[in-house]
């Protein structure tokens, strides 16, 4: 979501799309329905996501991917301004 909302910016130049991408990256850091962070700070890894009541505590490499591709492209539209 992050990288669409990122692409939907460049392309449109419709600054909403970098909001979005904000929001979608900050579920990640705990703005999501249980408001816990679903990235470690601890471990650096990411947890797989979230029960109806709590976290998901399995820490898989592909959600830990998915996190460091987010950060990677937040910092990436930050340095060209995008955000």
């Amino acid at each position: 979501m992050v990288a669409a909302c990122l692409d939907a910016h460049r392309i449109t130049g419709d600054a909403r799309w970098s909001g979005y991408a904000s929001s979608a990256f900050n579920w990640f850091l705990g703005q999501n329905y249980l408001q816990q962070a679903v990235y470690d700070v601890s471990t650096g890894g990411c947890r797989d996501g979230l029960h109806a009541d709590r976290l998901n505590e399995n820490q898989g490499a592909e959600s830990t991917i998915s996190f460091l591709l987010a950060l990677w492209d937040m910092r990436s539209a930050e340095r060209t301004n995008l955000t």
